[in-house]
C-alpha cells in the first residue's frame, strides 16, 4: 500500500471514530482539557474549586469511627513518610489516594532517579487543616520530593496530574492532591 493510500485510510478510520453532534459532523464544541506539565505557585488543576471537583468533606474520620476501617495503609517502597505525629497517620489514606500516590512515586523516580516522593500529610487526625478539608477523610495528600527542593514542586504538581489525582494545587512549600470519594 502506498504511503498516501495508508494516510487516507488512517484519516478515514480516525474520522469514523470522531464524536459527532448527531448530524455526522464532528463535535468541535467540546473543550479539550490539556494536562499541564508544571504548575506555578497558587495554580490548581483543573480550574475549578476542590470541593466542586472532589466533593465536600462528608464526615471526619476518627480512629473510633466506623469509617476508619476504610482507610488503607501505604507501605510502598520509594515513598518517604514524614510522620511528625509519630502515629503512622500519614500512611493512612483512602484506597484511591494510595493507588494514585503509588503511581506518582513511580513517575517521580522516573523523572528524578535519585529521589523519592515524600508525603508530609495524608489522613489528618489532629485537625491541622481547614474545617472542610478532605484530609480528614484521607482523600488528600501533601507531597514534596525527598530532597525538599522547592524548585521541583511545579513539575511535581504536573506529575500528580499525570498520576491521575482528581485535583492538584501547587502551594508554596508542597503540592496538595486530592481524590473524589467514589
Amino acid at each position: 500500500m502506498s504511503r498516501s493510500a495508508l494516510l487516507g485510510l488512517c484519516t478515514l478510520v480516525w474520522c469514523a471514530a470522531c464524536e459527532t453532534k448527531g448530524d455526522g459532523a464532528p463535535d468541535l464544541s467540546r473543550e479539550r482539557t490539556t494536562r499541564p506539565r508544571a504548575l506555578a505557585v497558587g495554580d490548581f488543576f483543573p480550574r475549578e474549586s476542590e470541593a466542586d471537583v472532589v466533593g465536600p468533606l462528608e464526615r471526619r474520620v476518627t480512629r473510633r469511627s466506623a469509617s476508619f476501617s476504610r482507610l488503607v495503609k501505604n507501605d510502598a517502597r520509594g515513598i518517604v513518610f514524614k510522620d511528625e505525629e509519630r502515629t503512622g497517620a500519614d500512611r493512612l489514606m483512602h484506597p484511591l489516594v494510595r493507588a494514585r500516590l503509588n503511581e506518582l512515586s513511580r513517575l517521580v523516580q522516573r523523572e528524578w532517579p535519585s529521589l523519592e516522593l515524600r508525603v508530609t500529610e495524608a489522613w489528618d487526625e489532629d485537625l491541622e487543616h481547614g474545617a472542610l478539608s478532605v484530609h480528614y477523610e484521607g482523600r488528600a495528600v501533601d507531597v514534596t520530593t525527598s530532597d525538599s527542593n522547592g524548585d521541583r514542586l511545579g513539575r511535581l504538581a504536573g506529575l500528580a496530574v499525570e498520576a491521575g489525582f482528581d485535583w492538584v494545587y501547587r502551594e508554596k512549600t508542597h503540592v496538595h492532591a486530592s481524590m473524589r470519594g467514589k
